[in-house]
């Protein structure tokens, strides 16, 4: 089969359907004004006003009219709902192509032959239009055209007619089709709107014409009787709503958008019992994949989706409203695999649900940068979908789903899912009446009023069926704006109150939207002033995010040249002194149990059983007799220890051995005392902490951090990883080495601080990401520190003893004389979470190894390694090894379970097996 009749330009002519000619239309216009803009000028200055000056201006003027009117305001979306004018749209369409088509010499002139050539003009007879066609598949994709390619353009065709009458007859034609496009544009009066910017120049209107296209073409390409899975035989499907997409609501200067092609990832339910979802790549109407190899579907969607391996996302096209198949792609990032369980999603639905411990969502915990974010994302595809297929039934917290790696704790809702029937009877157009008993008219605006209300407050709205939606939601927002007039954006809090009001409150859209024959342009217009635009000026002054770069940020936060920083202070109050002495003596009776579970075992198990704890600081360097007595027990690796810091000529401070900051020899220094149970694998990435705070350093200091998090999993397959300093902006570099070490064999568990400057700064990076267990601190009687940073029901934040952290350090006088200092900062908690978490693997992994025979070392093998996942160790951190205090904080005191007494009958076994059960 020829390349061209792949394309469907072979033996039998496509259907020219308005959406084709259209397309077509549109993309070569801009080449006839470009080609009369070209010959005014190159016309004689003599006589400025001769019959052949006079009629270019006059074509020129008119076409450019033409391209503004149907690039610019685009009638096809009025005419879509009225299906009494398509005819007179597709005659007039044909009436400007007629012409056009006309422009054309022939091929058999020297010149004019030459200039076909190497243009690469390929004319195929059996295409309507077939020298337009030609053309358009001549033209540059990404740029505009070259000098060059005009003057050979300008040889094969001739816009002047010699004779006077063709000449007026292609004026008139082309006039007459310009006053009936703009005869369509829709009548409307302006409002009064706070919104400066105008839907007419919003650049991604046509999207909602493709979104349109890609649904009809997909749903008309699956018909397979596959008895499989309800999800595929329901042809249900998750679009993308983020990959590929954009969205600016104002033209960049200088930023040329193509207004008939997009690319979008739709997700396809396999036929296998077990669910599993397909990725692909759908491209709609692009011309960049004309010159390469496709095969038509011809109904086999099924076939392209089914027995995909591993690692593969199938690609297809969309031209001439049919769908092609073009070469897979592979994806090497293997956080997000193209083939991907059911499991791995989790609902809006369930983000909102309460917890039972502290009755809160998974969703209030989220940033407020990331809810306004989803918010946007929403608004937009509700401009999109409006009155189309993709939007089956109304948008809900059931059809917007998030993808969750199953070793991080939650998803990132800046990436949301549609999940949709592509079935072959998707929902109609609304019918003309309505209930005049029900306030609201339009059900998809009321629907994301609700969707954004729920995701503001991080809590769902409780609707019975017997309650009108507009009116519980209109309580509900009068009850949240309340408690939010203090809230820490006034900014974000007005935008939101405005966004929600306008599409929850009738009263919003009364004098705008109030006639019975609303069309779907007005009503779009409405989401654009009154919806969208809040938001997007809620992003660009909270958070200085513009939406012409929303795409980036969402894909990647920038590579960000950011200082870090770690805390540290003395502590000499002696109450809290005191406090930290009682802690000690209570964490005697959890070494109890591992010198317990130690002496169970033999040497090899012993070992074999140890956790393997790096520190990523500034070395590790104790005072000599305490060093002494860690080396000769083992606690230090030394094998697998190094600095990642480069040396310099005769300065040997770069050793990972060698400390001249304290930081992480103290952090280092609490991990052994806390866990008997932990070996230590020093990372040096810091000389001291002035390296976070250069901003020279920082790329240097980026570097460092992520091979060192590469080394020590992938060479030395450590357990935990601990950083105590954080950043004020995620670092992509170090993401990325967080993002490898979770996809390996033996991912290990982060931990990080949260940083010590209380209410002026946010919990800081790494600790506030969703694959870490950011540690804040208490003091020894778990009293909260002030120092912690205010986002205390973070996700998924612990506290952890960390205020008057006793540490040995050499007498000043006396270096061979050890004397106890304390100090304070969730520096010191995280190394002591971490140490307790260290201890409760450490004694399961010997339990398991020591005291299980047969059927029971087979029922409990899978323990150790499921606790050794995040959301394992999580729980059971949460459900066994926490006190509240007074003050309403749980943090972890683990003596009432890990003790010896729990040894009997497997007591610790069996709550730890049982937890990692219900996670």
């Amino acid at each position: 089969m020829s390349l061209l009749s792949v394309w469907g330009f072979g033996a039998t002519s496509p259907v020219c359907d308005v959406d084709d000619i259209y397309a077509l239309l549109v993309s070569v216009l801009p080449t006839f004004i470009a080609i009369a803009d070209r010959t005014l000028n190159t016309l004689p200055d003599e006589d400025p006003f001769t019959e052949t000056r006079k009629f270019y201006i006059r074509f020129k003027t008119v076409v450019f009219n033409l391209d503004a009117v149907l690039v610019l305001w685009d009638p096809v979306e009025p005419i879509q709902k009225l299906s009494t004018n398509e005819a007179d749209f597709k005659k007039n369409l044909m009436r400007v192509l007629d012409e056009l088509e006309n422009r054309f010499v022939s091929q058999s002139g020297e010149e004019a032959g030459t200039a076909f050539r190497r243009i690469g003009f390929q004319r195929n007879n059996d295409e309507t239009y077939p020298k337009l066609r030609a053309l358009r598949r001549t033209l540059p994709v990404d740029n505009p055209p070259s000098e060059h390619f005009l003057t050979d353009v300008s040889c094969v065709m001739r816009i002047k007619n010699k004779s006077v009458n063709k000449q007026e007859k292609l004026l008139e034609n082309i006039g007459q089709a310009l006053q009936f496009f703009y005869d369509l544009l829709p009548l409307t009066t302006d409002f009064d709107s706070p919104c400066p910017l105008r839907f007419s120049d919003y650049p991604l209107k046509h999207m909602r014409k493709l979104t349109e296209t890609l649904f009809d073409v997909v749903q008309r390409n699956w018909c397979c009787q596959c008895p499989s899975s309800t999800f595929h035989v329901s042809r249900k499907t998750r679009l993308n709503l983020t990959q590929h997409q954009r969205f600016e609501i104002v033209p960049a200067r200088g930023q040329v958008l193509s207004i008939s092609e997009a690319r979008f990832r739709v997700l396809f339910p396999t036929s296998s019992w077990d669910l599993e979802w397909q990725d692909t790549e759908i491209a709609v109407n692009s011309r960049k994949y004309e010159k390469t190899e496709h095969m038509e579907v011809e109904n086999g969607l099924c076939g392209i989706i089914q027995g995909v391996k591993a690692g593969i996302r199938p690609r297809m096209a969309i031209h001439a409203r049919k769908l092609w198949q073009l070469h897979a792609d592979v994806e090497t990032n293997r956080l997000f695999p193209p083939q991907v369980r059911d499991v791995e999603f989790m609902s809006l639905k369930d983000l909102l649900k309460p917890n039972r411990s502290n009755h809160r969502s998974l969703m209030s915990s989220i940033e407020g940068k990331d809810r306004l974010i989803l918010a946007f994302v929403l608004a937009t595809s509700l401009l999109h979908f409006f009155k189309g297929p993709w939007l089956e039934a109304s948008l809900s917290s059931e059809s917007i789903c998030f993808l969750v790696s199953r070793r991080r704790s939650s998803p990132d809702i800046t990436k949301p899912y549609l999940t949709t029937s592509c079935s072959s009877s998707p929902r109609g157009a609304l019918p003309r009446g309505f209930d005049l008993n029900q306030p609201h008219r339009f059900p998809d605006i009321l629907s994301l009023g609700i969707l954004l209300l729920e995701i503001a407050r991080g809590a769902p709205l409780d609707i019975e069926e017997s309650q009108d939606r507009c009116v519980v939601a209109l309580e509900c927002m009068d009850k949240w704006a309340k408690t939010c007039r203090t809230g820490r954006s006034s900014t974000i809090h007005d935008c939101l109150r405005r966004t929600i009001l306008a599409c929850i409150d009738p009263r919003e859209f009364m004098d705008v939207l109030h006639r019975r024959s609303v069309n779907a342009f007005e009503v779009r217009r409405y989401i654009f002033e009154r919806i969208l635009y809040p938001l997007d000026y809620a992003l660009a002054t909270t958070y200085e995010i513009k939406s012409n770069n929303l795409h980036d940020n969402i894909s990647r936060a920038n590579e960000a040249s950011a200082m870090g920083y770690f805390d540290h202070q003395d502590e000499d109050q002696l109450e809290k002194r005191e406090a930290a002495d009682e802690w000690l003596r209570h964490l005697d009776g959890v070494h109890d149990l591992v010198y317990e579970c130690q002496d169970l075992c033999e040497e090899a198990v012993k070992q074999a059983t140890r956790v393997k704890v790096a520190v990523l600081d500034t070395g590790f360097q104790l005072p000599e007799v305490l060093q002494e007595n860690y080396e000769s027990e083992g606690r230090i690796n030394f094998q697998q220890s190094d600095t990642f810091v480069s040396a310099t000529k005769g300065d040997a401070t770069h050793d990972w051995k060698v400390d001249c900051d304290g930081h992480g020899s103290r952090v280092g220094q609490i991990i052994l005392r806390v866990a008997p149970t932990a070996d230590l694998h020093v990372a040096k990435v810091f000389r001291t902490k002035g390296d976070l705070a250069d901003p020279e350093m920082a790329v240097e200091v980026h570097g460092r951090i992520a091979e060192a998090i590469n080394r020590a999993t992938h060479e030395w397959q450590v357990d935990m990883i601990i950083m105590c300093f954080g950043f004020d902006q995620l670092i992509p570099l170090i993401r990325k080495a967080m993002d490898n070490a979770l996809l390996s064999n033996k991912p290990p568990l982060f931990f990080a601080a949260t940083s010590n400057d209380g209410a002026h700064k946010r919990t800081s990076w790494p600790a506030r990401d969703i694959s870490v267990i950011g540690i804040s601190s208490t003091t020894g009687n778990g009293d909260v520190s002030s120092f912690n940073p205010p986002e205390k029901d973070a996700h998924p934040i612990l506290y952890a003893f960390g205020e008057g952290v006793p540490i040995e350090v050499a007498a000043s006088r006396n270096p061979e004389k050890l004397i106890t200092k304390y100090v304070s900062g969730t520096s010191y908690a995280t190394p002591v979470a971490a140490g307790l978490a260290a201890n409760l693997l450490g004694c399961i992994r010997m339990l398991v190894e020591t005291t299980l025979q047969g059927e029971d070392r087979a029922l409990y093998s899978h323990v150790p390694r499921d606790l050794e996942q995040m959301r394992g160790m999580l729980a059971v951190l949460r459900r066994h090894m926490r006190r509240e205090h007074v003050c309403g904080v749980k943090s972890l005191l683990p003596w009432d379970f890990l003790k010896i007494q729990l040894l009997d009958n497997k007591k610790i076994l069996n709550d730890v097996a049982e937890t990692l059960l219900e996670v």
